[in-house]
């Protein structure tokens, strides 16, 4: 895993808080975090989600609190992935890491994507397939997906793109408009879960090695 800081890093420094709170919300944190990476079910992973969401304003800062969901939602995909999918020889899935999206005249471009599976080629992954995970997908979080899809894109016309969310705050035409860039949308919720569909397609995009 490359994600330089995680889950239980935030996580941590609850515990090691000042705050007897923060110290009592890091324990059951801690808990649930080790439930969901044992057993990846979905409704573990969005119960702990759900106490972060509740706890907010005694987690800290937006920022803080906002990044500590977001990277647990990546590092869930993560795992579910690295468990769940059989991959060719020479392919891994990688987190946080950088794809190279444009090389001219002895320069590279990279840009990071949360989840990606590929090859690492001089230190860049040259991806199949990338993710982008979100918590709660609004129309200024998909605008920016988009944008990193379709730049990636342009450089890799094969790559496959794929959005996983898990709550809706979108227009449902502007939704359906991201269609054009992005291979597949999943939601996973415990009113919509598409693990299954997600874990299918992702499996059918290695099936002719």
């Amino acid at each position: 895993m490359s994600r330089i800081k995680k889950a239980v890093d935030y996580i941590n420094e609850l515990l090691s808080s000042d705050s007897e709170k923060k110290q009592l919300l890091g324990k059951e944190l801690k808990l649930q975090y080790a439930k969901w990476i044992e057993t990846l079910n979905l409704q573990d992973f969005l119960a702990f989600a759900k106490l972060i969401q509740d706890n907010k304003n005694e987690i800290g800062a937006a920022q803080f609190f906002g990044k500590f969901r977001a990277y647990a939602f990546e590092e869930y995909l993560y795992r579910l992935l690295q468990t769940k999918i059989s991959l060719p020889e020479h392919f891994q899935i990688f987190w946080g890491e950088k794809c190279l999206v444009w090389r001219k005249n002895g320069k590279d471009y990279a840009m990071e994507f949360d989840v990606a599976i590929g090859k690492k080629i001089n230190g860049f992954i040259e991806p199949k397939i990338v993710f982008d995970a979100k918590v709660e997908l609004d129309s200024a979080r998909l605008k920016t997906a988009l944008a990193s899809f379709a730049i990636l894109k342009h450089w890799n016309t094969k790559v496959k793109c794929l959005l996983v969310y898990v709550v809706k705050d979108v227009d449902s035409a502007l939704l359906e408009l991201a269609g054009h860039w992005v291979d597949g949308i999943f939601c996973l919720s415990l009113e919509k879960d598409e693990t299954k569909t997600l874990l299918d397609y992702v499996s059918k995009c290695f099936s002719q090695f």
